[in-house]
């Protein structure tokens, strides 16, 4: 008996919302920006190609919404990490790993967050509220490392750029960790973050 097609789902099931985000995202993790669309969306969810429009407007809006979902994954993971550190400088270390880990484990994702749509960031305010509630986290981790208890913006603009450089640099290939002598990316990011946090000292 030959196999029956995939029944494709009224546009207002259950969660389809999540399940579009959750579609696309594999798409851009396996395929690349540019293989995503709304029509290749629907596909993968098993809905019309009409249903994501009575969710997204468009492509840039269901970009948006995955990028949102990433500061939010990204937001936890660093909080995560951090949680299992009670030393205020071991816990800035942890979220700028957990940065580091996020980008190298989602890189797609990370780029898309960062501008991967080819739109300026400060164009793009659907994720100004996003990814400020995520840079708020490095913040207080910044500030309680202070013996001051106040953050610094430049301490912490820096560390930003150091784990977003870092793991940028590795993704795009332009260093390679074993030629520092480490045997992963992560394991490159601890060793940078651990040496900016000796060299501060």
């Amino acid at each position: 008996m030959p196999a029956q097609p995939k029944r494709l789902q009224p546009y207002h099931h259950g969660h389809l919302r999540d399940a579009l985000i959750r579609a696309a995202s594999g798409i851009l993790e396996n395929d690349g920006l540019s293989e995503l669309s709304l029509r290749r969306v629907a596909q993968a969810a098993g809905v019309s190609s009409a249903a994501p429009y009575h969710h997204f407007a468009d492509k840039k809006a269901l970009l948006d919404a995955i990028a949102t979902e990433g500061f939010s994954t990204l937001r936890k993971e660093m909080l995560a990490r951090m949680e299992k550190e009670t030393n205020p400088r071991a816990r800035t270390q942890a979220c700028g790993i957990a940065y580091i880990a996020f980008a190298l484990h989602h890189p797609a994702l990370f780029r898309l967050m960062f501008g991967g749509n080819d739109q300026p960031l400060a164009a793009d305010a659907a994720l100004a509220e996003p990814r400020r509630l995520t840079y708020d986290v490095l913040e207080q981790a910044v500030a309680a490392e202070s013996s001051k208890g106040r953050l610094d913006p430049l301490t912490c603009l820096g560390l930003w750029a150091l784990v977003h450089g870092i793991a940028k640099l590795i993704l795009e290939g332009a260093i390679r960790p074993s030629e520092y002598g480490a045997k992963s990316g992560l394991a490159l990011g601890v060793r940078v973050l651990e040496h900016r946090l000796n060299w501060d000292r």
